[in-house]
């Protein structure tokens, strides 16, 4: 197995109707195509960052928007499947 930075995720900044910017943690990347997608206009990717977890990506994302400590599952402890290595390093290799 290659060792790798980790999983690649990006911070947006999405307005709701008031005009509040909303964020959201989304994977870089062709698995977050969908997630992007529901953005709404004039949403900023403002930030992105490497995680081996669910758990870690989650404690970054926390800590980056301010929303104080992430309380982890076990479920999400588990390292992020290979194949998602996989989509993403090709991914970026294309870019």
């Amino acid at each position: 197995m290659r060792k790798t930075l980790g999983y690649l995720h990006e911070v947006w900044f999405c307005p709701d109707e008031f005009g509040n910017a909303l964020p959201a943690c989304i994977a870089h990347g062709p698995d977050g195509d969908a997630a992007r997608a529901l953005n709404e206009p004039g949403s900023k990717w403002i930030w992105t960052f490497w995680a081996s977890s669910p758990a870690e990506a989650m404690c970054i994302y926390y800590e980056f928007v301010g929303y104080g400590k992430y309380a982890s599952r076990s479920d999400d402890l588990l390292p992020y499947p290979q194949d998602w290595y996989e989509r993403q390093v090709a991914h970026l290799n294309c870019q």
